[in-house]
């Protein structure tokens, strides 16, 4: 759950500073002290950018809050598709679900059950199905905190 509020501070500092830089940036525009050109653009681009980070990490974060304090998830079993190079996400069916990578232990083709919040999709807990296809835990993989 630490790795959580941790992820979703940094969003939420990368998100302002990139407001605050698009303010800055808008504000010598509007002054007229923009020596080159292409500075003329950045406070779309910063703009810009904000947006995409607020859409895809910092609002279903936010959205999310109520659902890790009262430990209300949803739960998904298939097999893993795809793993991320840092490990802090894998796929399952097209879905990416987000995690702490010191605690990924997960390999290409585990059958797993994944317990995630709503919005961001961010790891709870991930169980291993046995091979054999029951339901019975193999491993649990929880992250403290």
């Amino acid at each position: 759950m630490r790795y959580f509020f941790v992820n979703l501070a940094v969003h939420l500092i990368v998100t302002i500073a990139f407001v605050v830089l698009t303010c800055i940036f808008a504000g010598r525009n509007r002054k007229k002290k923009t020596k080159h050109i292409l500075t003329y653009f950045f406070p779309i681009l910063f703009a810009l950018v904000a947006i995409i980070d607020i859409a895809l990490y910092t609002a279903p974060r936010l959205m999310d809050i109520n659902s890790m304090i009262n430990s209300n998830y949803f739960y998904t079993t298939g097999t893993v598709d795809d793993i991320g190079y840092m490990k802090n996400y894998f796929v399952i069916d097209g879905e990416y679900y987000y995690m702490n990578p010191l605690h990924n232990k997960l390999n290409k083709g585990d059958v797993v059950r994944v317990e995630h919040t709503p919005y961001s999709s961010f790891t709870v807990e991930i169980t291993k199905i046995a091979d054999n296809g029951q339901a019975e835990d193999a491993e649990a993989i929880r992250e403290t905190g």
